[in-house]
């Protein structure tokens, strides 16, 4: 109602059009520059593997997963204020969206979600989510690292609001969000990332300012999940390749 309230003034103070043009930010998801990896040379590494634009790209291929085994995984996000980054929750959907996903692979015999039980209560590192995924028997630990950006704009059909009905019908707000995604594979043993692999995802839409916190809402919920599913289909032709090279060096 406040944001109504608002609107009413801004219209009928300005009825020369009241568009904005506020830019999305970019959604930061660094892997390297997270904090949990703290070999400079893994992150060189990282950094320029993140940049080749591939879907899955292999690193240390020379490195053979012992097979067969579980598959830990850890979501984590970051704080607004900087990269203090934190184990977020799988839900039940993500979960068994991973399921299929890794489930699959031969040689893979499950999943395992990394949780604040199984962390211990200690910081967020790569050693740590290492220690994590060897208690629950797991030889390969997968971390991702979700951003998200969103941002909301007039167009000139906002002018209309004015007419308080307009609030309801016109379409005068445009709301976008972004979600991109960075994962690492990592041999839990050595502690080598294996490989890497990117999702991401961007929609916009137009709606009345009325409804402008619905669509927010629904638009939070869809865009991350349509991230997830891209970076699931580059992980699963990273750890498709992972086990091959396993395989074959048997």
């Amino acid at each position: 109602m406040k944001r109504i309230i608002y609107l009413l003034l801004i219209a009928t103070s300005s009825l020369g059009g009241c568009a904005t043009c506020y830019q999305l930010a970019t959604p930061v998801a660094d892997m390297a520059r997270s904090g949990l990896i703290n070999d400079p040379k893994q992150v060189s590494r990282l950094e320029k593997a993140m940049t080749d634009g591939d879907i899955a790209k292999l690193l240390d291929v020379n490195v053979a997963a012992k097979l067969p085994t579980g598959v830990a995984v850890a979501k984590i996000k970051s704080h607004c204020s900087g990269y203090q980054p934190y184990l977020a929750t799988i839900d039940a959907d993500e979960l068994q969206e991973w399921e299929k996903i890794i489930g699959n692979q031969a040689h893979i015999s499950g999943v395992c979600p990394v949780t604040s039980l199984t962390m211990g209560g200690h910081g967020v590192t790569l050693h740590t989510l290492r220690t994590a995924a060897a208690r629950m028997n797991c030889e390969l630990l997968l971390v991702y690292l979700q951003a998200d950006s969103s941002v909301n704009n007039f167009n000139d059909a906002a002018v209309l609001y004015w007419t308080v009905i307009g609030l309801w019908t016109i379409p005068g707000d445009v709301i976008e969000h972004e979600t991109v995604m960075q994962a690492v594979l990592v041999d839990c043993r050595t502690g080598m990332i294996l490989g890497t692999a990117t999702g991401d995802a961007h929609r916009k839409r137009l709606c009345p300012a009325a409804f402008v916190d619905i669509r927010q809402t629904e638009l939070a919920d869809k865009v991350p999940a349509e991230a997830l599913a891209d970076l699931q289909t580059g992980v699963g032709k990273l750890l498709k390749r992972v086990v091959e090279t396993a395989v074959a060096s048997k």
